[in-house]
């Protein structure tokens, strides 16, 4: 059975760790992965995480097995991090928070959802994308669209472009927005152009997926998620 696997592509994210291992340049600066390093090229445990540790393994009475939700606390902070405290989402009860495995992994339970909900659903990604939107859907067994983003000449937002081809979307159709510091061209909607997006899946009934994987990195804690909570 394994002899018909195909080996995967290298990662070129990993090309790049190795050139810049390599490099003997002391100005150099390895842009290549989404990490924090300090300036002798460590990523160190920030004080806050360390002292958190400190907190959770002082408090905690079990390590018995989660229920499928995760952590109640850190759902319900995380829900309050990225809705707000007193937002009609919440307080209607509109809400639910489910612990991943990571961002990939709450891409791949999502498109999990759209398969089981709507087995024809098309997803829609910005072109383009992180390279492993490319990946997640396909493998969940759904069809992977495109739609215009960013024009690679002029480093600008095709705005325009988007919205007229975001128009042909309807109810069988998920659209993938990332919600700031978009992965890989850095360019974002301003706030008006976010509510004339929301706007748009208001009046055609398509279903936005909103990765947020940069919250505070772009305008800040509150700022970035504006799409969220206007969605």
């Amino acid at each position: 059975m394994l002899h018909r696997l195909q080996a995967v592509p290298p990662d070129p994210i990993l090309g790049i760790i190795a050139a810049h291992a390599a490099d003997p340049n002391p100005k150099k600066i390895d842009l290549g992965i989404g990490v924090y390093r300090d300036e002798a090229g460590n990523t160190p445990i920030l004080e806050c995480v360390r002292q958190a540790e400190r907190q959770l393994i002082a408090n905690q009475t079990s390590k018995s097995y989660l229920g499928p939700p995760g952590v109640p606390g850190f759902n319900s902070a995380t829900r309050a991090l990225i809705f707000g405290h007193d937002t009609a989402a919440v307080e209607e009860n509109r809400v639910r928070t489910v612990q991943t495995p990571g961002g990939t992994g709450a891409l791949r339970i999502g498109a999990d959802l759209v398969k089981a909900a709507r087995p024809d659903a098309r997803v829609w990604a910005s072109d383009p994308t992180w390279a492993n939107h490319l990946a997640i859907f396909p493998a969940a067994g759904l069809e992977l669209k495109s739609y215009p983003y960013f024009d690679r000449q002029k480093s600008a937002l095709r705005f325009n472009d988007m919205m007229i081809a975001l128009a042909v979307c309807g109810p069988e159709d998920v659209v993938l927005f990332h919600a700031c510091c978009h992965n890989p061209c850095g360019v974002s909607p301003d706030p008006q152009q976010w509510e004339a997006i929301t706007d748009l899946a208001a009046e055609r009934g398509f279903l936005p997926m909103v990765d947020l994987a940069y919250q505070g990195f772009e305008r800040g804690i509150e700022e970035d998620c504006l799409a969220v909570r206007l969605f």
